[in-house]
């Protein structure tokens, strides 16, 4: 019985330590559980995309007579991109361009636009623009020609 009473009164004593030490280990969890959330838990509607280096496009694409080719590009931080294109062909030409999403609406609908880098029509060459964060278009652009074009291309971000 000396033994119960004694033990209560040392639970007794050190009620409020142990209060406040839990109460902290519940908010340092919840601090943590908030700060570390993962990624894939963000909202997805295509504004939040990472930019990691690597290849945007690589290969060889057809393009139609008087069609292009676009990519999208969503950047959350500064990057550069470097790339290289080449039709093969010295009279076989393209143009290469790159935009943002407001400047794009007016390149499509032939109204005037300010590209970030354009090259011209040209049978190939190299471009590195650095892009701030924002959406973007890689363009490759056979509007002007009436035959389909083959064109060897690798861009990518670095």
């Amino acid at each position: 019985m000396f033994k119960k009473i004694e033990t209560e009164k040392y639970i007794w004593d050190w009620r409020w330590p142990l209060i406040l030490i839990v109460v902290l280990i519940f908010f340092v969890g919840v601090q943590l559980l908030t700060v570390n959330t993962p990624r894939n838990s963000l909202p997805q509607n295509g504004s939040i995309k990472y930019a990691a280096p690597g290849s945007l496009v690589s290969g060889n694409l057809v393009i139609r007579a008087g069609a292009f080719y676009s990519s999208r590009i969503n950047l959350n931080r500064r990057v550069r991109m470097a790339g290289a294109f080449s039709t093969g062909d010295t009279r076989s030409y393209v143009s290469v361009l790159v935009i943002d999403e407001t400047n794009f609406e007016n390149w499509v609908r032939n109204l005037d636009y300010d590209p970030v880098t354009q090259t011209g029509y040209v049978p190939g060459g190299k471009i590195s623009p650095t892009l701030e964060p924002g959406t973007y278009f890689l363009i490759i652009d056979n509007r002007e020609n009436k035959s389909d074009r083959s064109v060897r291309v690798d861009f990518g971000l670095e």
